[in-house]
């Protein structure tokens, strides 16, 4: 039977570490695992109504490993 949700998991660095840290103080009555999935959505979402941040992401950042 396979599950409902996707499990994904990511290193979270020292430089990122207090940044989550903030933001859970501000997602105090979310689990950890739906002010992630709040955060992305809403980054998504700014990125798709922000045409000159899209194009700069895309060309500062390189995902490939």
């Amino acid at each position: 039977m396979p599950l409902e949700h996707k499990r994904l998991t990511f290193v979270v660095t020292p430089e990122l570490e207090p940044v989550i840290d903030k933001a859970k103080k501000i997602f105090y009555n979310y689990t950890q695992s739906d002010m992630i999935r709040t955060l992305i959505i809403a980054g998504l979402d700014s990125l798709d109504n922000d045409e000159e941040c899209q194009e700069s992401v895309h060309q500062s950042e390189d995902f490939s490993t």
